[in-house]
């Protein structure tokens, strides 16, 4: 954990700030906090931490009647901490001035009628290509309509044209956003409205099924492979070189191609007109704890990150794309290339998404890190596909 301005000793008046986030999102985020200091005199004491880690602390934290003032949430976990009564209802707060943030983006902060987060970045999910391995290997990418089975292809043709040490796409067998988007490319919703699976055993059967085609086919790289790159990006077969294709969010985009000394492209995934896979996705939301002696603080402190100039200048896409026209507008012009391509591929992603029907449910987080699990273990060879089903439904079914 880093700490800065005081960590957990706020002093009088002060804010209380936590987030999660690396090197770049500290110094974005300490930069725009300094900048709002100096601005209006707001005192914030902040405490960092890395993804890995920062759940359970703010769980004991909040469990202990400690948690900071100001939260960075996940949509993935507002419905839990709101369900406990751990967050403070935005919408009873007057004085939040949130009204440019993008429409659509408003969803992931609510629950039924109340409000608990508000949208601090977005991102959405893409194909990241290495122009360079695709040009060596003579292929084209596809343009906006293509499917899963013409990806495949495209992979493995890259593998048979680069040679047995090069793959064509890195394996996303265990993302669970991937399945949730192939499951959506066939037509449906991942979760009914209730929060109840539509996906099926034979839908994570065929997905399952499709990486283990790909890893035998050279499509994809071997387990042995895959399991080096894990935990951190530079790690990745597609940041090491080992494979032509990879799928990230648009932060990643632009985390690759800074580490990368080759051009990077980021395209569509996998899209099939009629059914829409991709969605506007929060990246990040900004709560207030109910237990906040300055709530007022806390929502003025929203207030001035999601509008303040001189906060969105500091802040750039170091979060994710920013939620507002206004700030993107600012920014336009200012960014690097990446960062460029980065938010202009939003805007493509806004004409071709189409909203999730509903925020992901308890058990959510938990599934997408047993489906991981269970992906390796398929590709290692020490768990049958239908077993791997079984683990996924028999867990699902206990959040249920």
């Amino acid at each position: 954990m880093g700490s800065r301005g005081g960590g957990s000793g706020a002093g009088a008046g002060e804010v209380r700030a936590t987030w999660w986030g690396g090197d770049s999102e500290n110094s974005a985020l300490n930069a725009a906090l300094d900048a709002l200091a100096q601005e209006t005199g707001t005192k914030v004491a902040r405490e960092t931490q890395a993804w890995d880690g920062y759940w359970d602390r703010l769980a004991t934290q909040t469990a202990g009647g400690n948690a900071p003032d100001l939260i960075m949430q996940a949509g993935s976990q507002i419905p839990d901490y709101a369900e406990r009564g751990t967050l403070l209802d935005l919408n009873t707060q007057e004085t939040l001035d949130v009204e440019a943030i993008d429409e659509g983006l408003e969803q992931f902060g609510l629950v039924g009628d109340q409000l608990y987060g508000v949208v601090a970045a977005s991102n959405a999910m893409g194909l990241v290509a290495r122009d360079d391995l695709v040009g060596q290997a003579g292929l084209s990418l596809p343009g906006d309509d293509y499917d899963w089975e013409e990806l495949a292809q495209i992979a493995v043709s890259a593998h048979d044209a680069l040679g047995d040490e090069i793959w064509g796409l890195q394996d996303g067998g265990g993302d669970l956003i991937l399945f949730v988007m192939k499951v959506r490319d066939d037509g449906r919703q991942f979760y009914a409205d209730d929060g109840t699976l539509n996906a099926t055993p034979e839908d994570l059967t065929a997905w399952l099924q499709y990486w283990q085609d790909l890893r035998d086919a050279g499509g994809a790289p071997p387990a042995d492979v895959t399991a080096e790159g894990q935990g951190e990006l530079p790690n990745t077969a597609l940041a090491q070189g080992r494979a032509a294709m990879g799928f990230g969010w648009t932060q990643d985009y632009v985390a690759y191609a800074r580490l990368s000394d080759s051009s990077l492209s980021l395209h569509l995934p996998p899209h099939v007109p009629a059914t829409p896979s991709l969605w506007m996705n929060a990246a990040s939301l900004w709560s207030v704890s109910s237990t906040s002696s300055v709530p007022d603080a806390a929502v003025e402190l929203i207030n001035q990150l999601t509008n303040s100039t001189e906060a969105i200048e500091a802040l750039g896409i170091s979060l994710g794309i920013p939620p507002s026209e206004a700030a993107r507008e600012q920014l336009t012009g200012s960014l690097s290339a990446e960062e460029q391509i980065a938010m202009d591929y939003m805007s493509t992603v806004a004409e071709v998404s189409t909203p999730l029907n509903r925020l992901w449910p308890a058990g959510f987080d938990e599934l997408r890190t047993l489906l991981g699990d269970l992906n390796e273990a398929v590709a290692f060879g020490d768990l049958s596909i239908p077993d791997a089903v079984d683990q996924f439904f028999t867990t699902a079914t206990d959040f249920t």
